[in-house]
Order: C-alpha cells, then structure tokens, then sequence
C-alpha cells in the first residue's frame, strides 16, 4: 500500500513538473524570440552563470577563509573541553564506586558536559549566521554588479543560469536543483557572465 501511494504521489509529482514546463519553456522561447518591445527597439537578454560568478569571485574565497576560522576556532574551544571530559571519565573509573572524591569528580565531569552542549548549540548557531551572512553578502554584490553591467550595456533582460548535478543521489535535493535551473538552454552570445566576474573582482580590489 505503501508503494502504491509513494508510486501515486511520484506520478503525480511528474505530471505537474510537466505541467510547468509545458507553460514555461513555450513562454521562454516567446520572449526570446520577441523582435522588439512596444517601442519598436530590439530587446537585448543576457544571461549569467551564478555557479561561475561564485566561484571565481575573489571575494568569495576570502569570506571562505574567513569562515573557516571561526569555525576552527570553536572546534579548538571545543575540543579542548571534550579532552578535559575524557581525562575526569578516566579519573572516575580509577576511583572507588560511591566514594567521596568519585562523586566529586562526576559532578565536575556532569558540569563540562553541560558547557560542551550549551557551547556546541551557541557554536551552531554562531556558524549558521556568519553563513547567512557570508552568502547574503556575496549575493547583494552580484546581484548589484548584474544591474551594473545590463545597465552599461544597454540589457533589457538577464537571466540566471545554474548548472545542474543531475548525477545526485538525493531525490529531494535532485529536485531543488532541477526547480532552479531557470534557463534551459541559451546561445553563448547570450553569456554576459565573464563580464560580471570581471566587475566584480575589479571592484572588489578597489575596494
């Protein structure tokens, strides 16, 4: 019973994906091949490779060194607490069961467990915003920069494309990657993507 629905639900998962694509990719090709907007004026579209931007923005190594340093950081705090826990554990079973000084020793042992667990939570947490804010910041650079170059160059439009790992073992991941694709397929007069790159990094060496 189980398969069944789980092969029902996957058909009709299917069946809407190719729902929108049959409205997507028809309307895709009707804006690419509009001969001009209303004012008569040739429509000029761009596209750009987000994966490429990210990875060969400068910046975006340098915020990568940064973030991995502070998690470094907290994995040295940590750790040095998680030695100071195993050391009490092997003190502990050295002493006499129910004895005064093992009870001691597990009441200090019960106390560096308690700070490895807030500390590791706070640890998380910090790591999970300097993230956020290490790609929110990379993404308002780009998107900044994007505008710069369609507005210098005269683009009515640019999309976004994304290469796809179709090869991922992760149906749920599979299917995020396959939804943000946005551009199946574009000519490479199209690419405006080096250009971004090299604004970006050019700006971001100005500082």
């Amino acid at each position: 019973m189980a398969a069944l629905e789980l092969g029902l639900i996957s058909h009709l998962e299917r069946e809407k994906l190719m729902r929108l694509l049959s409205f997507f990719v028809p309307f895709l090709a009707l804006i690419i091949s509009l001969p001009g907007t209303t004012m008569g004026k040739e429509m000029k579209l761009g596209v750009v490779n987000l994966n490429k931007v990210f990875d060969q923005y400068d910046k975006r190594k340098e915020l990568e060194n940064d973030f991995r340093d502070i998690r470094n950081r907290s994995e040295e705090v940590l750790k040095v607490k998680q030695d100071e826990a195993m050391a009490l554990r092997d003190e502990i079973q050295l002493l006499e069961a129910g004895s005064v000084a093992r009870k001691k020793k597990e009441e200090d042992m019960e106390k560096v467990l308690l700070y490895l667990q807030i500390e590791d939570e706070v640890a998380k947490r910090n790591l999970a915003k300097a993230e956020k804010e290490f790609y929110e910041e990379l993404f308002q650079d780009i998107n900044a920069v994007v505008e710069e170059v369609g507005k210098k160059e005269g683009f009515d439009l640019i999309l976004k494309k994304e290469d796809i790992d179709t090869k991922s073992a992760d149906l749920v991941e599979l299917r995020l990657k396959i939804g943000i694709g946005t551009v199946l397929y574009f000519s490479n007069a199209l690419d405006v993507t080096d250009k971004v790159v090299e604004s970006l990094n050019r700006r971001y060496k100005k500082g």
